[in-house]
């Protein structure tokens, strides 16, 4: 049989099955694009202010947060905005591609679908061939987009090479995401080895720019965010970067294809650790089952939240130059003029690195929904175990989980600060948002118990509660607003004072929604 064969056909199901979540994420990564470009013609109004936030950029700790500067003769808002926000999209459009291969290949390989397509008249490539070239046209669409809107705001210094090279930068890179993604299918036996390798790759990338850039080594081109950057878009509008990051991701697709045609369908390359005979007496517990189910999420997250910390911790030292000149940055930490830089900027991490660590927590309290699709819960809950302790066990890891990204989180941050910041304080003040994060995570409850195919809107939740958080006072939204997220009404230490009224509200909000969840789980039909 023809390994391509019915590749129309399948490409026509990928698209079927992605009608909702790849245009949401099409329309965020390109929207969210021109939603920042549009703030710089009212925070950077003149040449002076465009130059200083230049020199501001050139600081050691903003060149590993954000990549070299470049075109300080011809400085314009384009290419300013373009040095400061590339590199966050480029990382948004690595991690939509490493879900969406991720999840038409070895998930639906490990679920069973894709056994029952290869019955029907399909090819053994055709699959991954399809997936890729899926991936390849969502990245097109997500350059063409963002260039688009981009063209239309037409901010100083824009130009229609300046808008292709930016979109397609992010585009680029995401296809070379697509096709390590691919490859990692075809590696790792399970969805999570694939997704663990895809953003351990990501960070380790990050990484390696970052040094590069310091150090003015070649190193940065290893890694396709600096490779990407040295595009200059706006600036230079180099496409050559473009072209090798387009031919990386071309090898790493040919490659994946020659070893999927080559491995035996339901097993990777990399053969999955065999475990024990008999499971332990921990292991046969919910809690236990639980803890095992999530121990790489917890590890991979805790290192993520250790890394973050010490990364806004070693801006502390030189934080007065950092935001020197740049009103942006100045009205974000704009929460009292009364209090020093330090606090009002220590206030503004701890706050957005709450609603990050959320992200983990609440993958926690709804992964028991995948073991659900996956059929796997009934084999556990025809034996003698209630629903509610079964899933109290999730909750229970989730909970400690909480606990473990906020205080790695406070440790990276005051440790990396040269001694600027008390742990014992600011771990004080990142644990207060604990009972924002438990109410996210009882929403999750909440949506399993009643209404399981709708646990993606806790994700919509999430993510209000950063852009409002983050840019509410760029954008001069009403307190309302705020107050209607759940880290909204906890107060932001150390610029203000604590309060516990709130977070007790919260905490018993998170409980009875929880208490809900739970009544429903046990009592509503598996599956």
């Amino acid at each position: 049989m023809n390994n391509f064969a019915r590749l129309g056909s399948y490409l026509r199901f990928i698209c079927r099955r992605e009608r909702l979540a790849t245009p949401i994420w099409i329309a965020c990564i390109a929207g969210f694009a021109a939603l920042f470009a549009s703030l710089y013609p009212g925070l950077l109004s003149t040449q002076a202010e465009i130059e200083q936030i230049a020199a501001t950029m050139q600081n050691p700790a903003m060149v590993a947060m954000m990549g070299n500067v470049y075109g300080t003769e011809s400085l314009t808002q384009a290419s300013v905005m373009a040095q400061e926000c590339l590199l966050w999209f480029m990382i948004a459009a690595a991690i939509m591609n490493i879900f969406l291969v991720n999840r038409h290949t070895r998930t639906d390989e490990e679920k069973g679908r894709l056994e029952m397509l290869r019955a029907l008249p399909v090819g053994k490539l055709t699959g991954s061939l399809a997936v890729i070239k899926f991936a390849f046209a969502v990245n097109i669409l997500i350059s063409i987009a963002t260039a688009a809107l981009l063209l239309l705001l037409n901010i100083g210094g824009t130009t229609l090479a300046g808008a292709l090279v930016y979109g397609f930068a992010i585009g680029a890179v995401g296809f070379v995401f697509a096709g390590i993604s691919l490859l990692g299918a075809q590696l790792f036996s399970t969805a999570n080895g694939v997704n663990g390798f895809g953003f351990a790759l990501l960070g380790l990338f990050y990484v390696i720019r970052a040094v590069g850039d310091v150090s003015g080594s070649a190193l940065t081109n290893i890694s396709p965010f600096g490779l990407a950057l040295k595009a200059e878009a706006f600036y230079s509008n180099s496409i050559y970067p473009l072209l090798i990051l387009l031919a990386e991701g071309l090898i790493l697709s040919l490659i994946a294809l020659a070893v999927c045609a080559a491995r035996d369908h339901g097993s990777g390359v990399i053969p999955a650790k065999k475990g024990r005979a008999g499971a332990s007496v921990f292991l046969r517990s919910p809690f236990g089952l639980a803890c095992r189910l999530s121990r790489s999420s917890i590890l991979g997250w805790g290192a993520g939240m250790l890394l973050l910390g010490a990364s806004y911790g070693s801006v502390c030292t030189q934080i007065d130059s950092f935001v020197e000149g740049n009103e942006m940055v100045m009205k974000v930490l704009a929460s009292n003029g009364t209090f020093s830089i330090m606090d009002n900027y220590v206030s503004m991490i701890l706050l957005i690195s709450s609603i990050i660590a959320a992200i983990p927590v609440v993958l926690s309290a709804i992964k028991i929904h995948g073991e659900e699709k996956c059929g796997r819960l009934e084999q556990i809950l025809v034996r003698a175990v209630p629903g509610t302790k079964l899933y109290g066990g999730f909750l229970l890891v989730a909970v400690i989980e909480s606990f473990i990204m906020q205080l790695l989180f406070s440790a990276g941050l005051a440790l990396a600060s040269g001694g600027a910041l008390n742990l014992a304080e600011v771990i004080k003040a990142d644990l207060s948002y604990l009972p924002a994060i438990w109410v996210l995570m009882s929403f999750a409850v909440l949506l399993v118990g009643f209404l399981p195919k709708l646990t993606p809107l806790v994700w919509l939740i999430l993510g209000y509660s950063f852009i409002i958080m983050y840019l509410g006072r760029i954008l001069d939204a009403p307190k309302w607003m705020e107050n209607i997220s759940p880290f909204g009404s906890i107060a932001q230490q150390p610029v203000q004072t604590f309060e516990p009224v709130p977070l007790v509200v919260l905490c018993l909000i998170a409980t009875v929604l929880t208490a809900l969840g739970l009544w429903r789980f046990k009592s509503r039909d598996i599956g």
